[in-house]
């Protein structure tokens, strides 16, 4: 599975209230500017779950000792390649980013309950195929990650639920660690 790529959901606390981070992707990059989760390509030997904790390591210096749980969520695909994104949500106890400014310009904190208050708009690509795009204050989060929240939004409230209640996350906070 060669076109096969894994991100990072990072999840935590700021004033009370669940927030995604997001990247800015570095101008010298490719997608420069576009707002994406940390992750990227499967290196030979990593499994899924290996390569999005290694790429948000590497892309925003948040350390994997932070992750307390994570769990997958649903795998979604590129409109434009097709190539197949992972995602898992990860639960960050504290904050402490340091930035690959070769890869991040910046981080974008996303409250999860700001999310309520958008709906997703369809947008045609040049090539006539459609995806979907959201509209914030300053930004744009459009394309797979953009779908990334729509089809996992539900699932990320119901984790975050269950978390502030006490209860375990995906068969006790870990999941099998096979590679795909």
């Amino acid at each position: 599975m060669e076109s096969t790529t894994a991100v990072l959901v990072p999840v935590f606390k700021i004033c009370g209230d669940d927030h995604l981070v997001l990247t800015r992707r570095s101008r010298k990059i490719s997608h420069p500017g576009q707002i994406s989760f940390p992750g990227g390509h499967r290196e030979d030997g990593e499994t899924l779950l290996e390569c999005a904790v290694r790429e948000m390591e590497e892309e925003i210096g948040a350390s994997p000792s932070r992750l307390e749980e994570v769990c997958p969520l649903g795998v979604t695909t590129t409109v434009t390649s097709g190539k197949v994104i992972v995602p898992f949500i990860g639960f960050i106890d504290r904050p402490f980013f340091r930035l690959n400014r070769s890869e991040v310009e910046d981080l974008v904190f996303l409250s999860i309950p700001a999310l309520k208050y958008v709906s997703s708009e369809p947008i045609v690509m040049p090539s006539g195929k459609v995806t979907i795009r959201y509209r914030f204050p300053g930004f744009i989060v459009w394309g797979a990650t953009a779908r990334i929240i729509e089809s996992s939004l539900d699932r990320i409230v119901e984790l975050i639920d269950l978390r502030n209640r006490g209860m375990s996350l995906c068969n006790n906070g870990f999941i099998e660690n096979k590679k795909e």
